[in-house]
């Protein structure tokens, strides 16, 4: 019997090696994929965020088109009204420029198809009618989800906004 076990023990560990390799394997792709769906997120929260928070009444046309371009469902139609065309005049009138520099962003949540980010951006806001910037923490929440085009924003909830208005008028 001990013959026997001998003869089959290299073949038992072998058949463990195997085993624990494939699993590490499949494990590891696993936390690549993840990892790789992290940056992905963050990477267009990133961009979508300094794109909100950096126009002037000079580019607010091409502004408003890129910003537009991350948004879909409930997003897309509040982005419509907030940068429809009565806005973008009032911006343009103002002549109002607003520069941010994102501070912090983080993943709150990412399950499957459907992600949460966490930012906050120092933002400068100068306008005409103001005779010193205003310079404000921004903090907001933006929801994003993986559509055919990539990630997508269809939420932000902003929790402080800059206290300046954008066009002097509060």
């Amino acid at each position: 019997m001990a013959s026997r076990l001998k003869a089959w023990l290299p073949w038992i560990v072998a058949a463990l090696f195997l085993a624990s390799t494939v699993t590490f394997a499949i494990l590891w792709t696993g936390l690549r994929q993840d990892a790789e769906k992290e940056d992905a997120v963050k990477a267009t929260a990133s961009d979508f965020v300094t794109a909100l928070t950096n126009f002037s009444a000079d580019t607010i046309d091409t502004d408003t088109a890129e910003i537009k371009s991350y948004a879909v469902g409930d997003f897309k139609d509040e982005a419509d009204t907030f940068f429809g065309p009565k806005a973008v005049d009032a911006i343009k009138k103002a002549k109002a420029v607003s520069t941010g520099e994102v501070e912090s962003l983080f993943i709150q949540s990412l399950d499957g198809e459907e992600a949460s980010v966490f930012g906050v951006v120092t933002q400068t806001i100068t306008n005409a009618f103001s005779d010193q910037p205003r310079t404000d923490d921004l903090k907001l929440e933006v929801g994003l989800i993986d559509t055919s085009d990539g990630w997508k924003v269809n939420r932000v909830d902003v929790f402080q906004a800059p206290g300046a208005g954008l066009t002097g008028t509060g």
